[in-house]
């Protein structure tokens, strides 16, 4: 079965949103080693935006070649519409973030920091963590 047919509404922004993602994550993953080739050819490909159906089949083949970075993207492609790291999805959260004023756990949601040239997202896990520059262009991401 093909990731499309899982999960259609995921298209192209899905695939792209969950290589931008996977980005932090990688070196826990599948190691440091192969995570540096990994990021590197992941950051070409999310650089270059000439031909988006291209891109995109590009992304998927880069995270379908290891079962964890398969997994991160099927995770991510179920979390449709937001296209959340499964870290940051409530239902593999070992405890709630926060509480809402109503008092639901969980309500509160990690900030999302993204590269202003589009490459790269990371999930702020607590106001104490600095954020961090983008890996591939050494500038400040954004609050998006």
């Amino acid at each position: 079965m093909q990731l499309e047919d899982m999960n259609p509404a995921g298209g192209e922004a899905g695939v792209v949103e969950a290589a931008r993602a996977i980005r932090p994550y990688l070196a826990d993953l599948i190691g440091p080693r192969a995570a540096a080739d990994l990021d590197r050819q992941l950051a070409d490909a999310l650089d270059d935006q000439r031909d988006m159906p291209g891109q995109v089949r590009q992304l998927r083949d880069l995270l379908d070649t290891r079962d964890t970075t398969r997994w991160f993207l099927t995770e991510v492609l179920a979390d449709s519409p937001d296209f959340r790291p499964p870290y940051e999805q409530t239902r593999y959260q070992r405890t709630p973030r926060g509480a809402d004023p109503i008092g639901n756990p969980g309500a509160i949601r990690a900030d999302r920091y993204a590269c202003p040239h589009g490459d790269y997202v990371w999930y702020r896990p607590d106001v104490a963590t600095p954020v961090p520059a983008c890996p591939t262009h050494h500038v400040a991401l954004d609050r998006s």
